[in-house]
């Protein structure tokens, strides 16, 4: 490999990112406060591949992921209003929500859906960061993430293997 292949890719990568980011900035979610919650779904959706047929699976689990987070809280506090201290119901909460989230989202692996159970842990981590009010903010955030982690990792298919941009060059139509 070239060196100007990990040059250009970093630098669509940049780009790419750059772009969302000021795109997100500009719209309506920028008043949700939870922009670093994209960069939570990004790497988790390139660490498990970053395949185009994997994004229905990685979206679907984060929104998932989210109303779960949501019931950690819900669940916690609900435990909270019976005398236990606020450890004590925030373990077991853990203890028994992360085994039955396990347990369905196994059985939902052959489908494709749903499945995902680092992406659930991720929305997971960015419900209990942002809160349970903006969870609409974060089902559109934590996909937004995964779309740009493939727009991200699609730079490699506009790099020839010595790092020239194809889409500069003249293909021959077949």
């Amino acid at each position: 490999m070239k060196i100007r292949f990990p040059i250009n890719f970093g630098l669509w990568i940049g780009v790419v990112a750059a772009l969302y980011v000021w795109l997100y900035l500009m719209s309506p979610l920028a008043a949700g406060g939870v922009l670093p919650c994209t960069f939570i779904a990004v790497p988790i959706f390139l660490s498990g591949g970053g395949k185009k047929e994997q994004i229905g699976n990685h979206i679907t689990s984060a929104i998932i992921g989210v109303a779960w987070g949501v019931a950690y809280i819900k669940c916690s506090s609900l435990l909270s209003n019976y005398d236990l201290s606020p450890t004590t119901s925030t373990a077991l909460t853990v203890l028994v929500l992360t085994s039955v989230l396990c347990a369905i989202h196994g059985i939902f692996k052959p489908s494709g859906l749903f499945c995902s159970i680092p992406m659930m842990f991720g929305a997971i981590a960015s419900t209990l960061f942002a809160g349970p009010e903006k969870w609409i903010y974060l089902m559109i955030t934590l996909p937004l993430g995964v779309l740009l982690g493939y727009a991200c990792i699609y730079g490699s298919q506009v790099l020839d293997e010595n790092g020239r941009w194809a889409f500069f060059r003249n293909r021959p139509v077949s």
